[in-house]
């Protein structure tokens, strides 16, 4: 690309919105669900990942489908040592990870990409700063979507 199609494409990059690309129903699980009450959730709804709810209703943490392979992985290992603890009743406040990085329903595509591509994270939860809760979630494959099926072939 020369540098007058990136100019433009840089540009509807930031005129797409996290509003635009978002799931509107955000499904969500309370931290002290199981983590098979979790992986059925996400299996149902075909998610790759859900942000963890408090009683409250505030934002505790966030698992993803790699949160759950990751554990699956040491489940296996522990199995060939014939050490493996019963995982059957762990809950998901156990494998959540605690510290959320969410948007707000203005964040544009190309700050949503520079976020998931420099910190690595697979799921961003769309908040309303205000009210401060959940109106939707982002996950990988809307932002795929959205840049190569709109924003890229779009550009040209």
């Amino acid at each position: 690309m020369n540098s007058e199609n990136n100019k433009k494409l840089e540009q509807k990059l930031k005129s797409i919105k996290a509003m635009d690309l978002m799931s509107k129903f955000a499904i969500t699980i309370k931290e002290d669900e199981t983590i098979t009450t979790l992986a059925h959730l996400m299996m149902r709804f075909k998610i790759s990942g859900v942000p963890v709810c408090g009683k409250d209703g505030d934002i505790r943490g966030i698992v993803t489908a790699t949160d759950l392979f990751n554990l699956m992985k040491k489940m296996v290992v522990q199995m060939e040592n014939q050490d493996a603890p019963d995982y059957g009743g762990m809950k998901v406040a156990e494998l959540m990870t605690h510290e959320v990085v969410t948007i707000t329903d203005e964040t544009s595509l190309y700050e949503i990409m520079k976020i998931m591509c420099e910190r690595n994270i697979h799921t961003l939860p769309v908040m309303v700063l205000s009210k401060k809760e959940i109106v939707g979630v982002i996950g990988r494959r809307d932002i795929l979507n959205a840049f190569y099926v709109g924003a890229v072939s779009g550009s040209k």
